[in-house]
């Protein structure tokens, strides 16, 4: 999903493979949904959207590629079979530090100013806070999906 040209990517891929070969990738999937993960996601995208240009990271990625029909489409014409698809939830929570910690270390915060990225944690900490349960772990899930195909 990080790869500029998934075509061309995929083609060389078919080239080195021997036929029967596999090509195996990991796309990302997506928050679980209600937990810190999810919220995260939408105050960075905030903070991101309030930065300089120059502290942006750029789109990254084909979009094609995260969705099983669309990798299919792709890997289709460069000589791969139809991609076997598992999902696989990634369980990120726990201690609110913790989880901060977890969700904070992704690439599109690196080039944040310190002061929006201290924005960001103090909001994060605040809001997410909420979501934490009885025993004061914060819930905090993504998903991948595994895809593998054969080459034809």
């Amino acid at each position: 999903m990080l790869m500029g040209d998934a075509e061309r990517v995929f083609a060389e891929a078919a080239r080195v493979l021997a036929p029967g070969g596999v090509l195996a990738c990991v796309v990302g999937g997506g928050a679980v949904g209600g937990e810190a993960y999810e919220l995260f996601g939408s105050l960075l995208r905030a903070a991101v959207r309030g930065a300089p240009a120059g502290q942006r990271v750029p789109a990254l990625g084909d979009r094609r590629t995260r969705s099983r029909e669309g990798l299919g489409a792709l890997l289709r014409p460069a000589g791969f079979g139809p991609p076997a698809w598992e999902t696989v939830p990634i369980d990120l929570g726990g201690p609110l530090e913790r989880v901060w910690a977890s969700v904070s270390g992704i690439y599109d915060v690196g080039p944040l100013a310190p002061a929006a990225v201290a924005r960001l944690r103090d909001t994060f900490l605040a809001e997410a806070a909420g979501l934490a349960g009885p025993d004061g772990r914060v819930p905090c899930g993504f998903r991948v999906h595994v895809a593998t195909a054969h080459r034809r």
